[in-house]
């Protein structure tokens, strides 16, 4: 509960908002040119964006062998220009501040809070290897209801420098992520939530659509915006997006299904998101850099609004590849409490339980009410103690992200919402439950949540960063039986390989943010990092465990080692 929040709420749903700068559409799209000196160029070639020595950065296949960090440390001070500004980039850009170097790796952290002893080096067998992502954000940066004015280095995130090039980043990303999988394919990938960054349906087929690798994908909106002319030169031109190499899992967040991931899409909201009206401001790739303004936008229709149903069918239709089908969700799923499933990753020994910890109130924080926990999380939870199989949790919340009020700024309780702890006491007393996957901060942090007894110790909740944030990354995990009786979770971070300017840019503007001081701050504590996590083997699981299918070769400690 922050002053951002406070304005934004009476930005979004009580204000008139700030006057316009000027009004009325642009003349068809582009600033006034004379009708034969052709399109007028309002952007940079990336080349001519960057530093004169900008090579790619030699890969590496993890955060263990080498790291990327900026050339200079963050500013004492936040900077005083955005650096999402045409003016503030260039500046900042002139004191070297976008560059970034290969540092040395970061160790693995034996964590063993919740019982057991480190791995005494016997014979140990990977049953599970997948990628979880968070909180890509990806924003249709021309929406009407953005609200781009609102960022400051205080309450960061209403606009990004790096925003346009995501895709390219995460399409980079998932290109990384194939060429580790070429040792070995991946069980899943999932995403845990804020896919989208405004609960429009563009944004979210856009997400889809990246991630299956879609040809030709165009995230743009409004008008066709060139801003450099010429093809597969600017962030506003389609590319070939490379797809995530397996099946990949969504989770919903609280951007994904309110209007920047506060407000409830109401009726005003809803004729405001498909409008020409910009009150908050948003940016204007008709003006050079795509200048953040309060002009009159192109409307579009793709920019409507999408509730939870909506996108869970848009899922359910995506049938083609990488699969599965309902990436997650089965047509048999109840949504009457929530857009939850459950999902056997790995058959016969490993359960995602998606828990939606949306607010249908309002607000960014996460709330469950008792009827999610009563038909759903416990029903589900005994069903895979029954069924002897291991469990993660997945959910956007964190359940320090959790609270009990209603809206974003609200102090009255829901009457039937779930308090947070109890919710983890709920989830802890179940044996099986070894993992919950979260996102929502931003931050990579690993948190042990401890169980009420030795025979319940409790399980690790994993959050990874968002790749819409510095430093941009995601976290490859592995479920191995350490032969001992326990388990070890192993979770190693990526960043992604470099071949392209534009993909080198997208990684210069993170770091800039980060630099200034005009993003959210990173966790970079080791034991939050490339971590591994031990637990007992839950005696209701042993036989899953001693039956699955595994194989010697520990792909956290030989192919994200180089080996």
């Amino acid at each position: 509960m922050n002053v951002r929040s406070l304005f934004l709420a009476c930005l979004l749903l009580a204000c008139d908002g700030p006057a316009p700068d000027d009004a009325g559409v642009l003349d068809g799209g582009r600033d006034a040119a004379a009708p034969d000196a052709g399109p007028p160029v309002l952007y940079a070639a990336c080349e001519e964006l960057a530093p004169p020595d900008d090579p790619p950065m030699a890969p590496v296949p993890s955060t263990l062998l080498g790291t990327i960090t900026p050339a200079n440390a963050p500013l004492s001070e936040p900077g005083r220009d955005n650096p999402a500004s045409e003016r503030g980039e260039r500046g900042y850009r002139e004191r070297g501040l976008d560059r970034y170097v290969r540092a040395p790796g970061w160790e693995r952290v034996v964590r063993t809070e919740l019982g057991g002893a480190a791995p005494s080096g016997g014979a140990r067998r990977s049953l599970s290897w997948f990628v979880h992502y968070a909180d890509f954000q990806l924003v249709d940066d021309e929406s009407p209801t953005r609200l781009a004015l609102t960022d400051t280095p205080d309450i960061p995130g209403g606009l990004r420098a790096q925003e346009a090039y995501l895709p390219r980043a995460v399409s980079a990303m998932n290109r990384t992520l194939a060429e580790l999988a070429a040792a070995r394919p991946f069980d899943f990938g999932i995403v845990t939530g804020d896919c989208a960054d405004s609960a429009q349906y563009n944004e979210t087929r856009w997400v889809i659509d990246l991630m299956n690798g879609a040809a030709g994908l165009h995230t743009d909106s409004g008008d066709d915006d060139d801003p450099l002319p010429g093809p597969d030169n600017d962030p506003k031109d389609p590319f070939d997006a490379v797809a995530f190499p397996g099946p990949w899992l969504y989770v919903p967040g609280n951007h994904d299904v309110l209007v920047v991931g506060i407000s409830l899409p109401d009726s005003r909201l809803t004729d405001a998101a498909i409008g020409t009206d910009p009150i908050g401001g948003t940016r204007d790739w008709r003006r050079p850099f795509g200048a953040v303004s309060t002009r009159a936008v192109v409307a579009d229709p793709d920019r409507r609004l999408v509730g939870r149903d909506e996108i869970v069918q848009m899922l359910l239709d995506d049938t083609g590849a990488p699969g599965p089908a309902g990436h997650g969700y089965s047509p048999e799923d109840d949504l009457t409490h929530g857009a939850h499933y459950a999902y056997d990753a790995v058959d016969g020994l490993l359960r995602i339980l998606n828990l939606d910890t949306n607010d249908e109130t309002g607000g960014s924080n996460g709330l469950v009410r008792r009827g999610a926990v009563d038909s759903f999380l416990i029903p589900e939870l005994e069903r895979a103690r029954a069924d002897g199989v291991l469990v993660m949790l997945a959910s956007h919340h964190s359940t320090r992200s959790i609270d009990v009020f209603r809206g974003q700024l609200g102090s009255t309780p829901v009457e039937d919402a779930v308090p947070p702890d109890e919710l983890e006491r709920i989830v802890a007393g179940y044996e099986n439950v070894i993992a919950w996957l979260v996102g929502h901060s931003h931050q990579n942090r690993v948190r042990a949540v401890a169980g009420p007894d030795a025979d319940h110790p409790g399980y690790w909740e994993i959050m990874t960063s968002a790749m819409s944030d510095y430093p941009g990354q995601a976290r490859v995990v592995e479920l191995v039986d350490n032969g001992d009786g326990t388990l070890s979770i192993l979770g190693t971070l990526v960043d992604y390989d470099e071949e392209s300017c534009m993909e080198r840019r997208y990684r210069r503007l993170l770091v800039l943010e980060h630099v200034t001081g005009w993003g959210d701050p990173s966790n970079e504590l080791p034991q939050n990092l490339n971590v591994e996590l031990v637990r007992t083997i839950p005696p209701g699981a042993a036989s899953a465990v001693a039956d699955a299918t595994g194989t010697d070769r520990i792909e956290s400690e030989t192919t994200l080692r180089g080996e």
